[in-house]
């Protein structure tokens, strides 16, 4: 989840910027991440122990 602050530092909104672990009709677990870790380029590494996969979320202005 991210949320996005008003000027008055005050939570405008608050949306997801990672999923898809969860199959929502079915209550199927696709996946489980476990740890994070921040690169040196601000990118999060996400391990999902379930998968067995090490996945890379970056970002773009």
């Amino acid at each position: 989840m991210v949320t996005y602050l008003n000027a008055d530092g005050r939570a405008e909104k608050t949306e997801p910027f990672a999923e898809g672990w969860l199959d929502a009709n079915t209550g199927t677990y696709r996946g489980r991440p476990v740890d994070v870790a921040v690169m040196k380029d601000g990118s999060l590494l996400v391990s999902d122990d379930y998968a067995g996969a090490l996945y890379r979320i970056s970002y773009a202005q």
